[in-house]
């Protein structure tokens, strides 16, 4: 393994349980101050706290065991219209900071939007809680040549393991809403981030579907499962975080960012008919067991919803929201 200590993470590596400073030897990472000792897996540096919770060690398993299915549908959602643009548009909140800036992506994932970081001239730290998804972001960063402006470890995101003021950007897609507090996770993201420093959050869903849409649809799916006898496509790869998940509106987002630290704030609309296509073409792909692209009509109804996006009653319902902020020093 690549010393953890040095490179990217060189004087800035924390204990995650106490926030002491830490020594690496060999394979081991261990705290100065409360002697807390963490190990590796699968060749990554493995700072999870060890009293992490019964449902973020469900999710490291789940994400870890499931890494075939969500290899397979990335290769279909990176060709959406959809997906490109509004991952492009979190991704360009970015631009403010110069070249070389040090950003951490938390819940990375299989790596991509990192990729994306790293091509656009950006030193990149990826975290996840699962190996198995980190891992494959780690391969796909040192495949394309990055292997000196990244660094890849395992860690909690409500208990970041790096020194407070020690990075210029942060980055969760996706992610916060599986955490059991966000509120701790944006400050955690808040304390590691100099002042200024810019926090992006790349399409969280909003809370509105959870009271419209989505009873609508799980009734459906219980009635399928009843004739069929059982789980109904990709059914069964929910993780037990997002069963439990409902998204934020815009003022309790908003909200959060400002108790978190954080200013400037700015809400991004990321998707209403391209949005609604996007996702129905999913759950139908995984229901017939066969991909059906709608790209064509996702790309139609791209501009119609940045139209939307601006428009007073409709920029607070999008389907999922990018968001920008600063923090405060």
């Amino acid at each position: 393994m690549k010393s953890a200590r040095g490179g990217l993470l060189k004087g800035i590596l924390r204990c995650p349980v106490c926030g002491g400073e830490t020594t690496e030897d060999g394979s081991t990472i261990a705290c100065l101050s409360c002697g807390t000792a963490y190990g590796e897996t699968d060749g990554l540096p493995d700072l999870i706290p060890p009293d992490a919770s019964s449902l973020k060690l469900s999710e490291r398993e789940h994400y870890s065991e499931n890494v075939d299915y969500y290899l397979e549908m990335h290769s279909t959602w990176c060709g959406s219209p959809f997906y490109r643009h509004y991952h492009r548009s979190f991704l360009a909140n970015f631009r403010s900071l110069p070249a070389g800036s040090l950003i951490l992506e938390t819940g990375c994932g299989l790596g991509h939007d990192g990729l994306e970081l790293l091509r656009a001239g950006y030193r990149v730290i990826e975290t996840d809680i699962a190996p198995g998804q980190l891992a494959q972001a780690r391969e796909l960063h040192l495949a394309a040549g990055y292997a000196d402006v990244s660094a890849h470890l395992l860690a909690d995101a409500e208990r970041l393991p790096f020194a407070s003021a020690s990075l210029d950007g942060a980055l969760a897609v996706a992610s916060l809403h599986h955490l059991p507090d966000p509120l701790v996770a944006l400050g955690e993201m808040r304390r590691v981030l100099r002042p200024g420093g810019m926090l992006v959050l790349g399409t969280e869903p909003n809370n509105w579907q959870n009271r419209t849409i989505y009873p609508v649809g799980k009734a459906f799916l219980k009635a399928v499962r009843c004739v069929k006898g059982g789980p109904v496509g990709g059914e069964e790869m929910v993780s037990e975080a997002d069963k439990l998940t409902e998204g934020f509106s815009a003022p309790q987002l908003a909200s959060l960012l400002r108790e978190a630290g954080f200013g400037a704030i700015e809400l991004q609309p990321a998707g209403y008919l391209s949005a609604a296509v996007f996702f129905l073409s999913t759950e139908l792909s995984q229901m017939v067991g066969r991909p059906l692209r709608l790209f064509p009509l996702e790309r139609v109804f791209i501009p119609l919803d940045e139209i939307l996006g601006k428009l007073p009653l409709f920029s607070r319902y999008p389907w999922h929201w990018n968001a920008a902020a600063r923090a405060i020093a």
